[in-house]
């Protein structure tokens, strides 16, 4: 039986979807600009449906929560780091 990992989710990759999402950013453009490859991006995807960020029909897009989540957290890493969300990584 294969053991599943636990999904760990990086806070900046989070926020740059979101926040890609919340500028109205196509599928394609927020899978380049999370800035992980395409199928770590999709495990992202249904770790944020699976809360209640994001939804995904025709296209993806943010739920009202995900809207709040991804205005907060630009806010914080703003406050943190002085950098622009979409520009910040972990180092």
């Amino acid at each position: 039986m294969k053991r599943r990992e636990r999904f760990f989710p990086d806070l900046y990759v989070v926020a740059r979807i979101l926040i890609a999402l919340s500028n109205g950013r196509s599928k394609r453009e927020v899978a380049l600009l999370s800035g992980v490859n395409y199928s770590r991006f999709l495990q992202y995807v249904e770790y944020l449906k699976e809360r209640g960020l994001v939804a995904e029909g025709e296209e993806l897009r943010l739920t009202p929560r995900g809207a709040e989540a991804a205005a907060r957290l630009a806010e914080l890493i703003r406050e943190l780091t002085d950098e622009e969300p979409l520009r910040a990584k972990r180092r």
